[in-house]
């Protein structure tokens, strides 16, 4: 990797915001030079503050294993939603080509339309029967400690949300108690179509980290995260997630269709004024 995609990758992921907006104010091929420019990684995080229709246009210019590789690496919901503003054709390549486990969880969210609990959940959260043991849960989290979130939600046979388990107290239990037995049975739940606005007015917030999504008939689907319901009551409330004020605006505006180069100069003139900010204040 070059410097300059090295000095790129930096201001992208100390600046998303910044970098977000002056994306969506490019023409779409050199939003698309930036984005190939950025490590996957990178790209995959600062997605989640790109319009879903930029970052959907600037994806199908680039290759097909790219787009693949940072959609796989983005958030399940973040995905989702590129996706879903994907052309028909290159929306259904992308997906054939992901992993197993990726394909599930696409095929799953794009089932439901946009603005509700079903397309903005992580599917992959942990789940499992009432007949598995405290023992065996605390191995499933240690394998999948990726998709463990302060719970671990538990199913009937026929997927039916039936309880959870705050891991706290899953740790606490005998290896050989059965988690339909210690499980709290009572479970504030989202219905998958619910709208942005329900979710966010759910009482049960004050108390929980999450929420699982549950089809009409009881299903589970996955869960919505405390850090996904934040994001979503600041795209309510219309705010700006980072404002550093006018001066950042000009800085912007001055951009437009500058390209690539443009974006790489005021990354490296505003890192380098930030470097000597630090140095004066040492």
């Amino acid at each position: 990797m070059n410097l300059e995609a090295r000095l790129l990758g930096t201001f992208a992921t100390a600046h998303p915001v910044q970098v977000a907006r002056t994306l969506e104010s490019m023409p779409t091929s050199d939003a698309a030079e930036v984005m190939a420019e950025l490590p996957v990684e990178v790209l995959a995080e600062l997605l989640r503050w790109v319009a879903p229709l930029t970052a959907a246009r600037c994806l199908e210019a680039v290759p097909a294993e790219v787009a693949t590789l940072t959609l796989s690496a983005a958030r399940s919901d973040v995905a989702a939603a590129i996706l879903r503003t994907t052309n028909q054709a290159r929306r259904s390549k992308v997906i054939e080509s992901l992993s197993p486990v990726h394909r599930k969880a696409m095929r799953s969210l794009l089932r439901y339309p946009e603005g509700t609990a079903g397309a903005l959940m992580d599917p992959g959260v942990i789940a499992l029967t009432e007949s598995v043991s405290a023992g065996e849960a605390l191995e499933q989290l240690r394998i999948s400690a990726q998709h463990a979130l302060y719970y671990v939600y538990v199913v009937s046979d026929d997927l039916k949300l039936t309880g959870v388990v705050n891991i706290r107290e899953l740790m606490g239990a005998r290896p050989d108690q059965l988690l339909g037995l210690i499980s709290t049975r009572t479970v504030d739940s989202l219905s998958a179509r619910a709208s942005w606005e329900s979710i966010v007015a759910h009482p049960a917030w004050k108390r929980v980290h999450a929420l699982p999504v549950v089809e009409s008939d009881g299903r589970f689907l996955g869960a919505v995260r405390y850090e996904s319901l934040r994001e979503l009551e600041d795209r309510l409330a219309g705010a700006e997630l980072e404002d550093h004020g006018a001066q950042t605006g000009a800085a912007l505006s001055e951009l437009y269709g500058l390209g690539l180069r443009g974006l790489l100069d005021w990354a490296a003139s505003a890192l380098s004024g930030s470097a000597t900010s630090d140095r004066g204040r040492s």
